[in-house]
């Protein structure tokens, strides 16, 4: 018989009561948390393996194509067909392959003890490496001893030039590297990654990196040069061998490296122990870069272009686009026209166009001396057919390294007065808002509120000229009408809407300085002569282009660069744009009184040839430019200083450099060739005779003008010349004193006791805006000498005294009345001279 159970009390039995339903509600809470947990996980897993197999099934594969070395010699040709440069390792510093037997042991080991200590175990990832870097570099404050990547995955990387941190990079990355593995030995992946990967300095590949760093081949290495040279491509600016920090850091690199050799057992304690020894020598920099074969400018160009379609239209990364070119035995086929080129290259080897020293000896530019710094200058010369380059120059004397700064197409400097025909002119024509023959008034204006109260914009002398046509205001480069036309006809967002059609984006650029070439970021001489191109032709842009066609080793066309064009002004206003800047070349033919700003210095063929083109010249003369072409082909030119230390301003003796060097390579190159005229539109243009000075009808008083005939035949587009009734309104004929002129020197009108003999017939301007003076002290503008003196009369003659016998003008003037000239010549009687064109009368204070 068992014990009598002991009764329970009512207190424990209460509490069990109290206990069985929390008991119950947690449990039930954690039932709920888990199978909540367990859902979330199965549906995040879902969305994260769908994205991954979707990230799989859309990883472009790596090609054949895509890995395959061969050390084969590529050639670069002009357009007649001569080899212009030969692109193999031995010529071209930035890469030089080898092959992996020619590695020495010592460097295979050493890249995959520190990049990839199981490379010849895994398929391609390694997910012990992966969780051993982030336990590493949480466990060294930051400091990455090694990446998760697999020397497998890398090659992909480099090959396809995607380094984004996303999970879908690093996905496709890994699946690539996996299915490398699977068609590829372990031997082929190692030597692609060690002919591909960055050594810094623009070394790719460990053997061009051998012969910069060490002055020989990687075959030559020893075992503490391998470990030196394996730890660079980690970071390549933090181990830079060619600074006193790069290789104290590369050398830290190199013995952790080493260590991890012998513990990796891929070398032994005397091997190790020598090698922490052995004192490295490096090569000199210098003497490095001087056994390197130099391209010229136009070839840097060329491989850049072409480094730039392999990647866009190929897909291949930077690296990969880089060995394609130089060691695949590519054909690259140029623009370059040799005999251009050649006439380009003996201008800018010859130190006459670069002045530094008077016939005295003198320093031409002091400021420049005490800087350092030699003049410099670029140039490009375009075919507008197509928009081929046919030349171009990257700066003053020889090249004497490959990939140097090509101010050609590198440097961007302010354009000045040559960014006018683009921004303002041009588009203004092509909208018809203006034409030739529009008018405007140069005088003071005052555009900017934080000038304090000055005038701006300036004319480069300081001066207006009043009344003045489109085409004289281009012809004498004058700033105030260009910001007027800008500001009150075009508009900011036309002008650069036209600019980007020109392939010169400017979008964040809308102030006023835009119109004179005052930009935020410069031009290249590339990008001016590109965008004169269509003054040329018929109104159409070319993009620019150095090279046809790319073949590959097997003769397949690899690339083709067919032209790429649009329109973007009318054949028409195109041509009116040709037409007017012939006048920048041309000596002063009009009453205007400026001749271009480039004559006399471009002259082709003594005159024959026909110029067109426009200055600049950049605020403190600074930079100067000439743009300008001929029926055959657009030139830019920029001449100018690097300004390393500071701008340095350009004086008397270099103005006209940019001129001249324009002038000289353009001679050579049209040598021989037959003189012909801009091809003029068959139609869509009219012809008017205009006056110059209300850019209305001319009439018979536009012609005696006292300036000279003021009368032009002008070309319009048709709909916009003057209708036949709109006639010049500006010239008016009045009796006038040639012996009396007020405080602007203007001939007063005629008084009526003015003798015969002083009164002529003469013709006088009047604006229709009457100008004003804004500010005291302001430069009135040149032509208020030829304005109409309004309501002012002669000053010289008075009333005669009584009893003199004398021939006076009475009743010349077009008034009945004969009392004084209440001018103050004589006693006033109150009569007043006769009221001709008081309307217009001025103040002369």
């Amino acid at each position: 018989m068992s014990p009598k159970a002991k009764p329970v009390s009512n207190e424990a039995a209460k509490a069990k009561k109290i206990q069985s339903p929390v008991k119950k509600f947690v449990f039930t809470v954690a039932k709920i948390l888990i199978v909540f947990f367990v859902a979330l996980s199965c549906a995040i897993a879902g969305i994260l393996g769908g994205a991954i197999y979707g990230y799989i099934k859309t990883a472009q594969p790596i090609r054949d194509e895509d890995l395959e070395i061969k050390i084969l010699t590529s050639f670069i040709y002009d357009s007649k067909g001569n080899v212009i440069a030969e692109l193999t390792g031995k010529d071209n510093k930035d890469r030089e392959l080898v092959l992996y037997d020619d590695i020495p042991q010592y460097l295979k080991d050493a890249f995959v003890a520190v990049e990839d200590e199981r490379f010849f175990e895994h398929p391609g990832i390694d997910i012990k490496r992966i969780i051993s870097a982030v336990i590493g570099y949480i466990k060294n404050g930051g400091n990455i001893e090694h990446g998760g990547s697999t020397i497998t995955q890398q090659v992909v990387k480099n090959i396809t030039g995607k380094n984004k941190q996303s999970l879908q990079r690093k996905v496709q990355e890994q699946w690539n590297a996996i299915q490398l593995e699977k068609r590829y030995d372990k031997w082929k992946i190692l030597e692609i990654y060690m002919n591909i990967i960055y050594m810094g300095n623009s070394y790719y590949g460990v053997q061009s990196a051998s012969k910069a760093y060490f002055g020989k081949p990687v075959s030559e290495l020893s075992l503490a040069e391998c470990a030196f040279l394996a730890g660079i491509t980690n970071n390549p600016a933090k181990y830079n061998p060619f600074t006193e920090q790069g290789r104290k850091n590369a050398k830290e690199r190199q013995e952790l490296i080493l260590g991890l050799m012998l513990k990796q057992k891929k070398i032994d304690e005397n091997e190790y122990n020598q090698a922490m020894k052995e004192e490295l020598k490096f090569a000199d920099k210098d003497a490095s870069d001087n056994n390197i074969k130099v391209q010229s400018y136009f070839v840097d160009q060329v491989i850049s272009d072409v480094t730039k379609d392999l990647m866009e239209q190929k897909g291949m990364s930077r690296e990969m686009a880089l060995t394609t070119i130089y060691n695949y035995g590519l054909k690259i086929y140029t623009t370059q026209d040799p005999d251009i080129q050649k006439a380009m290259d003996e201008v800018f080897n010859d130190d006459k166009y670069f002045p530094v020293t008077n016939s005295k000896g003198t320093p031409i530019n002091p400021e420049a001396q005490k800087a350092g710094e030699h003049p410099q200058a670029a140039m490009v010369v375009i075919d507008p057919e197509n928009g081929q380059i046919k030349a171009l120059y990257g700066g003053y004397g020889e090249k004497k390294a490959s990939n140097t700064l090509n101010r050609a197409t590198q440097t961007y400097r302010q354009p000045g007065s040559s960014f006018k025909p683009i921004a303002v002119y041009a588009p203004a024509i092509d909208l018809g808002v203006i034409t030739p023959a529009t008018v405007i008034d140069d005088v003071p204006v005052y555009m900017d509120n934080n000038n304090k109260g000055k005038p701006y914009p300036l004319n480069y002398d300081h001066g207006y000229d009043g009344l003045t046509t489109i085409r004289n205001a281009l012809k004498a480069s004058i700033n105030v009408v260009a910001a007027r036309v800008w500001r009150d006809y075009l508009g900011p967002d036309r002008s650069i809407e036209y600019l980007k059609k020109v392939g010169i984006n400017r979008e964040d650029e809308k102030y006023l300085s835009l119109a004179m070439g005052g930009l935020n970021k410069g031009v290249s001489p590339l990008q001016m002569a590109a965008a004169y191109v269509p003054f040329v032709h018929k109104g159409i842009y070319y993009e620019p282009t150095t090279y046809t066609k790319v073949l590959d080793r097997n003769g397949k066309v690899l690339l083709e660069k067919k032209p790429e064009y649009h329109p973007v002004y009318s054949e028409a206003a195109a041509y009116l744009m040709v037409d007017m800047m012939q006048e920048v070349a041309k000596p002063k033919n009009s009453p205007y009184p400026h001749s271009g700003t480039a004559y006399p210095r471009v002259l082709l063929q003594k005159g024959k040839m026909p110029v067109a083109g426009k200055t600049g010249t950049t605020s403190d003369n600074i930079d100067k430019w000439f743009v300008g072409y001929t029926p055959y082909y657009v030139a830019a030119t920029w001449y100018g200083y690097d300004n390393r230390v500071k701008p340095i301003r350009l004086v008397n003796a270099e103005y006209n450099q940019a001129q001249i060097i324009w002038q000289a390579v353009m001679e050579k190159i049209h040598e021989g060739k037959e003189p012909i005229s801009f091809p003029q539109p068959s139609s869509g243009l009219v012809k008017k005779k205009i006056c110059i000075y209300s850019g209305k009808v001319a009439t018979e008083l536009c012609s005696k003008d006292p300036r000279g005939d003021a009368t032009r035949t002008e070309y319009f587009i048709r709909g916009t010349e003057p209708k036949d009734s709109d006639l010049c309104d500006v010239h008016v004929m009045a009796k006038a004193c040639k012996e009396s002129k007020d405080a602007w020197g203007r001939t007063l009108l005629a008084g009526p006791y003015c003798p015969l003999e002083s009164v002529i017939d003469r013709v006088f301007i009047q604006r229709k805006e009457p100008y004003t003076p804004t500010m005291p002290g302001e430069k009135a503008p040149k032509d208020i000498v030829y304005e109409l003196p309004a309501g002012e009369y002669c000053v010289v003659h008075g009333r005669p005294a009584a009893g003199t016998s004398n021939e006076y003008n009475t009743g010349n003037t077009g008034s009945d009345n004969t009392g004084s000239d209440n001018t103050g010549g004589g006693d006033s009687s109150g009569d007043t001279p006769p009221d001709v064109g008081r309307e217009f009368m001025r103040d002369t204070d």
